[in-house]
């Protein structure tokens, strides 16, 4: 999808695939089409075209395969998944604990684990992005802007 900001007479405009958001929305609606909100977790994956987004970050699903930050109002790509596999989805698992009390909480896609790793014994609950531009996978930064 294709999405950019702009300024117009002075107020902020987002023109997003299909609409323009007048200056005075409410912030959520300034986010992109696809946001579901600012994580996900075991019981709700990333489809193609959708993503999490928190302030002026983002992180797509995208249709052919790749996961991807972004910082939204350039649009620029901070970090990707490297993986490839049209329609895939990205889904969140708490992964295990290790003997030694490591713990691996991945996103799995199309059967490539992007890997989390905390060593506390707690995999952390979700993939989420932050106000910071950071993907976090449980408590691991597995990319940031």
């Amino acid at each position: 999808m294709r999405w950019m900001t702009g300024l117009v007479a002075g107020a902020a405009t987002v023109i997003a695939a299909g609409g323009v958001l007048a200056a005075g929305a409410s912030p959520a609606a300034a986010y992109p089409p696809g946001c579901i909100g600012k994580n996900f977790n075991e019981s709700r994956s990333l489809g193609p075209g959708e993503a999490i987004c928190n302030g002026n970050y983002l992180v797509r699903m995208q249709t052919n395969g790749d996961l991807v930050l972004r910082k939204i109002s350039t649009g620029r790509a901070c970090w990707t998944s490297g993986t490839r596999a049209t329609n895939a989805t990205a889904s969140f698992k708490q992964g295990y604990i290790t003997p030694a009390g490591h713990v691996h909480p991945y996103v799995l896609i199309a059967g490539t684990k992007i890997w989390g790793t905390n060593h506390v014994g707690d995999p952390g609950t979700n993939a989420n992005v932050n106000g910071n531009g950071e993907f976090w996978i449980g408590y691991h930064k597995a990319g940031s802007c």
